[in-house]
């Protein structure tokens, strides 16, 4: 039998570029946005890769089935896919790329407590392809309160638990604000990634490229939402997740001028202020959603282009993990504006499109 380098990128961008060839067309999306009705639609899944996990959720569900975990399993089977057929530095770096999703699950897990949701209602949204195994996930969801999640996540000596216990107490202090925590895990998050993320090897760069993008977002999506708030320095200045491109000057003066428009305005870097731009002249229709959604397009968009960065190296990786992300919020968009019977020009206009030159 042959043995195969999983050390290398060969091996595992040619299934990565094996699974890109299932995503969803642009051209499959308007049949999908144009069926009459929502079995029409179904049925039309039902010649996808997403074929035995919806009807594995019919079959469990009849009377509702669970369209969005069927979505989930999907993508968490084709991300194993790709973490299974690495080694080495390539599966270093990947572990760090899915790394997020270990930040999702536990943000997920203390938001039920908070809500009063169930242990099965949390699990079921569970994505579990990071450092963070599912059966860890269920201890900490079977726990009854935030206290004792943070305590059992410390007793499976999870690397997020001693910042989650030193950020309780002012947890507790405010009001039992669960952004308190989430601060907490982010900032320690990245911090951890970046620190990872050292050396001048072209695929570390890639994904450390990645890692400050998402911190950018992280920081101007902070910087929308204090708007006008009345905050000392210190508070504001707590808020920034460190190691992006705005400095601490930079997102001091953002936050002092008080205004959305000034802000988009004064924004120091063309790219983001263009896209910025186009958020606030969607703010009046939609709200603070319009700069959630320009800023989720911007980094699927860089990550989906980085396939195009290194067709050797990690790009054809992120750029798969990328686009898959983006296949599920187009299909949530549109499996959730077909049961609410919306327009299909209204579902259309929610949908978002990366085109790569390996699409071409």
């Amino acid at each position: 039998m042959a043995i195969v380098d999983l050390s290398d990128y060969g091996y595992v961008n040619a299934r990565a570029r094996g699974m890109r060839s299932y995503l969803l067309t642009r051209d499959f999306f308007t049949k999908l946005v144009e069926a009459d009705s929502f079995e029409a639609l179904t049925g039309l899944l039902d010649q996808t890769v997403y074929r035995r996990e919806l009807n594995e959720a019919i079959l469990m569900k009849p009377e509702r089935p669970d369209y969005d975990q069927a979505l989930s399993l999907n993508m968490i089977a084709s991300f194993r896919k790709i973490l299974d057929s690495t080694g080495g530095d390539a599966h270093r770096l990947c572990t760090v790329l899915m790394s997020r999703y270990d930040v999702l699950n536990l943000k997920t897990i203390l938001r039920s407590k908070r809500g009063n949701a169930t242990p099965g209602e949390a699990l079921a949204l569970m994505v579990p392809v990071g450092e963070i195994k599912m059966d860890a996930l269920e201890q900490i969801a079977r726990e009854r309160e935030v206290r004792d999640c943070i305590n059992e996540m410390g007793t499976l000596h999870l690397r997020y638990a001693p910042v989650l216990a030193a950020a309780y107490k002012d947890y507790i202090k405010k009001d039992q604000d669960l952004a308190i925590l989430e601060l907490a895990v982010d900032k320690f998050h990245f911090k951890d990634n970046i620190d990872k993320l050292t050396g001048k090897d072209a695929n570390v760069q890639m994904v450390r490229e990645m890692t400050l993008a998402e911190i950018d977002m992280r920081n101007i999506s902070t910087l929308v939402r204090i708007r006008g708030l009345r905050l000392d320095d210190e508070e504001v200045e707590n808020l920034r997740i460190q190691g992006g491109s705005l400095t601490e000057d930079q997102f001091l003066g953002l936050h002092r001028l008080g205004d959305l428009v000034q802000l988009v305005s004064e924004y120091p870097d063309n790219r983001m202020r263009k896209l910025l731009e186009k958020a606030l002249a969607e703010y009046q229709e939609i709200d603070i959603v319009a700069f959630d959604k320009e800023l989720e397009h911007e980094i699927i968009r860089r990550g989906a282009a980085m396939s195009n960065v290194d067709v050797l190296g990690i790009g054809v990786i992120i750029g798969y993990i990328w686009s898959k992300q983006n296949e599920l919020i187009n299909l949530r968009i549109l499996l959730r504006g077909k049961q609410m019977d919306r327009a299909q020009a209204d579902i259309r206009k929610d949908l978002f499109f990366v085109q790569t030159e390996e699409d071409n």
